[in-house]
């Protein structure tokens, strides 16, 4: 074998070398300047089915694009709807509304994680309270220049010095309002601060508040007897009433459970006597409701809805169950005589105490007025009443009833005369500066 014969040979051993990705040398002999490498391994992708193109290599996927673009239209759509919801929540005045509930479930939720620094019985510090109301499960105390918060838990949540010269208190669900009965400004709180001030250009007479919130205020009016005017939440008015003589003066307000709806006592002078109405309005529409006229010279003492269809009116001579869709009087208790001291109406039943013969007895009324019991009430000079008990409060002593007239039981262990029985979450007995549960310690 010749030279040129054994080059070919060692060339072919190493092209067949290269091929197996074992040689990566120049082949001698040549220049260098080619540099003969070995081939990386050929990967080839499997066939695509028939009438399919492969993907070419170079060209990107187009999803993540569209996904971007379809979560910025989602992004925007949200925007506009949120804008929009909140453009018309203002017009239609459910903005506010909102807001208030957001606010009192925020209180909620404060006063109810603080609850263990809380407990009965409470120091209210004060000592002659002007009025006591049930707030949201606690209570709220009016005095002569303060007023305090106390949280069903027994935790003082707010206190304020709203220095009116004849305060007067209005309760609602969540809020209560301070009014200056001998001047045109009220003050409006939560449970735990001051929302609003308001004046008014004429002197108040009385306000009421709903179970929404919602504020009743009536005022002196030059060219009619008054004007009713009812303000939302935040204090946004939603109803104007001006009433004229024949209408007479509102005397006592009251709203409807629904809070659709009020029932306004008005007091007017007819054929030389005094003359008490009731009308039933509706705050969605600006016609006159219908009206019930009491007996002449009768004087509303108070005033109160027991259910959506059936409200009570107190008179000094007779009590009445009435109709708010007609003004009819479906029942009446009269008293013959008797003069009231104090009644307490649950939702169906009412309690009564009357002097009668110059001895003060307690008399309890069903669903229709007609008597259940009728006992002798020593001393006793105010009632207070849930759906089941009634709690008549003594010099001395706090006694339950139920309206069968048989006694349950009697707390004569108090530190002082009771001035006050209220139905919180616990049912609470005021005694002094102190308030604490009422229930039977024998």
């Amino acid at each position: 074998m010749n030279k040129a014969d054994r080059e070919r040979l060692e060339r072919r051993k190493r092209m067949l070398a290269r091929e197996q990705g074992i040689l990566t040398d120049t082949i001698p002999g040549t220049s260098g300047d080619i540099g003969l490498r070995t081939p990386k391994p050929i990967r080839r992708r499997a066939a695509a089915p028939a009438g399919q193109q492969p993907p070419a290599e170079n060209v990107k996927s187009l999803e993540p694009l569209f996904k971007k673009r379809q979560r910025r239209r989602m992004a925007f759509v949200t925007v506009v709807i949120v804008v929009l919801a909140l453009l018309l929540a203002g017009l239609t005045g459910t903005l506010s509304a909102s807001i208030a509930l957001l606010a009192d479930s925020v209180d909620s939720a404060a006063l109810y994680l603080n609850r263990s620094s809380g407990g009965w019985p409470v120091n209210t510090g004060i000592s002659d309270p002007v009025q006591i109301e049930e707030l949201a499960g606690g209570f709220v105390e009016l005095g002569s220049s303060d007023a305090v918060v106390y949280s069903p838990y027994g935790v003082k949540a707010f206190a304020m010095q709203p220095g009116y010269a004849r305060p007067v208190l209005a309760v609602g669900g969540t809020h209560f309002t301070v009014y200056n009965r001998a001047g045109n400004e009220l003050t409006v709180a939560s449970r735990t601060a001051k929302l609003y001030t308001q004046t008014f250009d004429n002197s108040i007479l009385l306000c009421a508040m709903s179970n929404n919130n919602s504020l009743a205020v009536v005022t002196e009016l030059s060219r009619y007897t008054a004007q009713l005017r009812v303000y939302d939440a935040a204090m946004h008015q939603t109803y104007n009433w001006q009433t004229t003589q024949t209408q007479g003066t509102p005397i006592a307000v009251a709203f409807s459970p629904d809070n659709r709806r009020f029932a306004a006592g008005t007091l007017a002078a007819r054929q030389g006597q005094l003359q008490c109405s009731i009308y039933f309005m509706d705050t969605a529409s600006e016609e006159e409701g219908v009206a019930y006229k009491a007996s002449q010279g009768s004087m509303l003492m108070k005033l109160d809805w027991q259910t959506e269809s059936r409200a009570v009116a107190v008179f000094d001579s007779y009590l009445a169950v009435l109709d708010p869709r007609t003004g009819a009087e479906v029942y009446r208790y009269d008293f013959g005589g008797a003069t009231l001291q104090s009644v307490a109406a649950g939702r169906r039943q009412t309690a009564l105490l009357l002097n009668i013969r110059g001895g003060n007895s307690l008399v309890t009324l069903d669903d229709t007025l007609t008597p259940m019991a009728e006992i002798p009430a020593r001393q006793a000079y105010g009632i207070s009443a849930t759906d089941t008990d009634i709690y008549l409060l003594c010099a001395d002593a706090a006694e339950c009833y139920g309206y069968d007239g048989v006694r349950k039981w009697t707390r004569s262990d108090l530190p002082s005369r009771p001035l006050a029985v209220i139905n919180a979450r616990k049912t609470l007995v005021f005694t002094g500066t102190r308030a604490e549960i009422l229930g039977n310690t024998a």
